[in-house]
């Protein structure tokens, strides 16, 4: 029973504050695009995964560990990063007392190295209260405050760091040593490498490499041309390589591209790191459902253009004519599952999923999409289900998440 719970909320809870982001309305065109793409990935990942950490932790500790810039330029505090994580933890800890009788108590820290924004900041933490939630901060570049950072986090309670990277320091491996080994931790991480890259930086790619990873393994030539997408996939390959196995558990690392409102460069690499299966799938559900907000935003910007050029207004709203939203070739999507399964059952659950969610990069519709077509073309079976579900075909998170067992019925 617990179990399907987690799914409820995993997947259906985090519509309410999906619809709070929404499509970037008039009002978020005045925040600075940076902000508002960090106020997004707050809304659409903090829930979920303090709903599924909350249920297994007493305590749970939040590091923003780059809370600037905070309440400037005329920004109101409750429209801040810092004031919306806050509603967000209030919020999980209210349902989790409310529908599961866990009394969690959540700490976070703020960490802010501009001298007057960080006066705003402790100033607005000490005249403000949120239910449930214990609020800290410190002046300073998170790399210099490590020691403070792991004080205040002490070596018992769970913690997710939240690393809105403005410099690649942030983001360089040896710098991240430190709260890595500490157990119970997770991370997640906005690769900002547009403004990491400052004119008087890193040069090149190779440089770059060196500076965030240690090394420049493997670029070479046409490599080079790949620029942040190979310097994403080595990141996560040398990120869950540093990362220690934790009482068993070994790190894995998830990912998603983040597009900024109305166009269509990438700004930003969203990456997790968790040592848990079930962050995964709850991480890269959230990515779906971030990714369908991207699709309708670069399709009302789009229009939007379109109408100011003709004057003429649309038929169709952007949102309906996106489309469905998937990140890979539906073909490619069922040779995969054909060459995972045989004709020995075999059980897929949330582990079996997080490896082919970490390993593809594709969203979970897409395997469900996928199975669903080759169950429909006699190649594969559920022996878990009585009848042909439309609708997520293969239970994943049924038999305390073992899942169910898949048959392939074709050579």
């Amino acid at each position: 029973m617990e179990v399907l719970v987690i799914r409820r909320i995993s997947r259906e809870g985090q519509s309410a504050i999906n619809l709070e982001g929404g499509l970037m309305s008039a009002a978020s065109h005045t925040v600075k695009e940076k902000e508002y793409i960090k106020l997004e990935l707050l809304k659409a990942y903090l829930e979920p995964l303090f709903m599924i950490i909350g249920q297994k932790a007493p305590r749970v500790c939040y590091v923003d560990c780059s809370a600037e810039p905070w309440g400037k330029d005329g920004q109101k505090p409750e429209s801040t990063p810092v004031a919306v994580s806050l509603g967000i933890i209030e919020k999980c800890h209210n349902a989790l007392s409310e529908q599961f009788r866990k009394h969690v108590q959540f700490r976070a820290l703020f960490i802010e190295r501009d001298s007057e924004s960080f006066d705003r900041l402790e100033n607005f933490l000490k005249t403000e209260s949120w239910s449930g939630v214990d609020a800290n901060c410190l002046k300073g570049d998170f790399c210099d405050l490590q020691k403070q950072i792991l004080s205040w986090c002490g070596d018992r309670d769970f913690c997710l760091y939240f690393i809105d990277a403005a410099e690649w320091r942030h983001i360089a491996l040896q710098n991240l040593g430190p709260l890595m080994a500490r157990p119970s931790s997770e991370f997640l991480m906005n690769l900002l490498f547009d403004s990491t890259r400052s004119p008087r930086g890193l040069p090149s790619l190779e440089e770059h490499m060196k500076a965030v990873l240690g090394g420049a393994p493997g670029v070479s030539g046409d490599a080079a041309l790949e620029g942040d997408r190979l310097l994403t996939s080595l990141y996560r390959r040398e990120l869950k390589a540093c990362a220690p196995i934790i009482g068993g558990a070994i790190p894995r690392c998830a990912h998603m591209r983040v597009l900024p409102g109305g166009k269509s460069r990438t700004v930003s690499e969203l990456v997790y790191l968790t040592w848990d299966p079930l962050g995964v799938v709850a991480f890269m559900e959230a990515s779906e459902r971030l990714e369908n907000e991207q699709r309708k935003m670069l399709a009302l910007a789009v229009q939007s253009e379109k109408v100011k050029r003709s004057r003429q207004l649309e038929i169709f709203s952007a949102d309906k004519l996106i489309g469905d939203s998937t990140s890979a070739d539906p073909a490619e999507v069922k040779e995969y599952w054909l060459a995972r399964l045989s004709s020995t059952p075999k059980q897929f659950g949330v582990s079996e999923f997080a490896d082919m969610l970490e390993e593809t990069g594709w969203f979970m519709d897409d395997f469900q999409k996928a199975f669903l077509d080759l169950e429909r073309e006699g190649k594969v079976r559920n022996l878990g289900s009585t009848g042909m579900r439309t609708g997520n075909p293969v239970r994943y998170w049924l038999n305390g998440n073992r899942g169910e067992l898949l048959e392939k019925t074709v050579d």
